[in-house]
């Protein structure tokens, strides 16, 4: 279902697109000449009040240009917080197993089958030398 409302939306998205340019081709075939620009009242203290004409087609193209900017824009911004999102959702699971590793003898001890078959000698002697607790500090005093 997914799928196909995205194959839906790419099919309309190319369609509205080329009926927009088509659309635009042919306003700029029947209206190729020269506009005049006028200035709002308002602005001319700063920017006087000069006589422009500019040409209808680079007009639009100029309009056209910004409103294409925007999109991108609007379009990138959103694709940059959805991949974040998944970058910070994949780091706070990452924590989180590391987070049960690090516990892993704590939650789950090894299995006796794990343990060597016949006591070692040496690990006997250096767990009898060594004051891990305390117990033998105290009951030498």
């Amino acid at each position: 279902m997914v799928r196909w409302m995205r194959v839906a939306a790419a099919a309309a998205l190319v369609v509205s697109l080329v009926v927009v340019g088509v659309g635009i081709g042919l306003f700029l075939v029947a209206n190729s000449g020269w506009v005049a620009v006028s200035v709002p009242p308002w602005l001319t203290g700063i920017f006087g009040n000069p006589s422009l004409e500019l040409w209808l087609p680079a007009l639009i193209a100029g309009w056209l240009l910004s409103v294409v900017t925007v999109a991108v824009l609007l379009g990138w911004s959103m694709y940059y917080v959805w991949r974040r999102r998944q970058y910070e959702s994949l780091i706070v699971r990452l924590e989180r197993e590391l987070t049960e590793l690090r516990n892993l003898p704590f939650t789950a001890p090894a299995p006796l089958e794990d343990l060597p078959e016949e006591p070692s000698v040496e690990t006997a002697a250096i767990l009898a030398f060594a004051d891990l607790d305390g117990r033998r500090a105290k009951a030498a005093e």
